[in-house]
This record gives C-alpha cells, structure tokens and sequence, in this order.
C-alpha cells in the first residue's frame, strides 16, 4: 500500500473501549486501507448498479471471457490453516461480550464473531466489539454482572473468525477527506491491526469471513 498524508477522523460519541481501539497507529492504517482500496470499490459499486440493470432489462448472465484462462486451468487452492481443519460445527453471533464468551465455550469448532447481520451496527456496538474481540484474542476477557456470575473463557476454545461488514456499507463515524469510509474496511482494518500479530504467535490467524461478495 502506498503511505497517504490523510488521517480518519472520528465524530462518534464517546464510547467504552475506543482509546485502545481507535489509537492513532491504527487510524492511520485505516487511511492507508482507504486511500489504496476506496476509489476502486466506489467504482466497483457503480459498476454493480449498471450490471443490476442489464440484467432487469433481460440481459443473460455469461462468464467474462477475461477469466477463461481461470477456468480451464489446472488448480486448486492451499489447504486452510491447521485450526480451521475441522469446521464441523460453527455458529455464528454478535461481538457482545457476555455472548462471544458464551460462544467461544460453546464447544463449536468455529465462532464466527459477526460484525454484520447478527450486529445492530451502532458505533457503540462497533467500536466496543471491536474492544471485546481484542481481548479474547488475548484470553484476557471476562464479565461479572450485576447479579455477581462471572464469565470467562475455558482453556479450549471454539477458532475465532470475524465477519465484517458488506462492502456497499459505509462507516458515518470515519471520515477521510470529508468522505465516510468503507464500513468493510473499518471492521477489518481495525481487526486486523490490533490482533493479526497477536494470533500469529499463539499459533491461529487473523481469519476472516467477506460477505455480500459479487462476481
């Protein structure tokens, strides 16, 4: 990624957790996301909106013939990584904290923490999973409620995997240039900047799940 000179600034209400998520360092990686990707999924959605009319007027569906060469070629993907081997069970929730301690004991194979369909995306809600999902990466997480029961994560835990939001989404809370930023973008970005290195050395990886994905 080539560096940018721009900065996020954020306008969001001031929430739990957001001075060790939304620290300098990472906001600057989130321009740096931007500023190399943002145009081009701008340019990516307004090609959808044409292609979506196409095809409402009764234009067929055909492969590009860009990508023939793909598809007669003789390939296959690497096998994923050891820890998302078994993917037998795996549920799928919200980054609340109560329920992805709950989730991360469920005995599944795989929580997927949704940032997405599962969320209500309120930058409290946003932010704050953003904060509960760095320190279940570091084991370090944990609830006492009001009624005194205590939660925290058993020694064997389901492989933590994070859905963010579409890319047709944007993030109202960062700007870049006057400019709101990719919602997908702001949940990776952030996901990615605080734990990748983390995961890396307790033997997993920043592993993600990309929706609303087309073509």
């Amino acid at each position: 990624m080539e560096p940018t000179d721009s900065v996020v600034s954020v306008s969001g209400p001031v929430v739990s957790g957001a001075e060790r998520v939304l620290t300098p360092e990472a906001l600057e990686f989130l321009a740096r996301l931007e500023g190399a990707i943002g145009e081009r999924r701008r340019q990516l959605l307004a090609r959808r909106v044409k292609r979506q009319a196409e095809l409402a007027s009764g234009r067929q569906p055909r492969f590009p013939r860009a990508t023939r060469s793909v598809r007669a070629g003789d390939w296959r993907v690497a096998d994923p990584p050891d820890d998302l081997q078994r993917r037998h069970v795996e549920i799928t929730g919200p980054t609340d904290r109560k329920m992805l301690i709950n989730a991360l004991n469920s005995g599944a194979d795989v929580f997927m923490a949704d940032f997405e369909d599962s969320n209500a995306p309120t930058w409290e809600n946003m932010v704050g999973g953003q904060a509960n999902l760095l320190d279940a990466v570091r084991r370090t997480i944990s609830l006492t409620t009001a009624e005194g029961r205590e939660y925290r994560l058993n020694e064997r835990t389901a492989v933590l995997m994070v859905r963010p939001r579409g890319w047709h989404l944007e993030e109202r809370h960062a700007l870049l240039g006057g400019r709101a930023i990719s919602a997908s973008l702001f949940d990776f970005g952030l996901y990615f900047f605080h734990n990748a290195r983390e995961l890396l050395a307790r033997g997993s990886g920043p592993y993600f799940y990309l929706a609303k994905l087309e073509n």
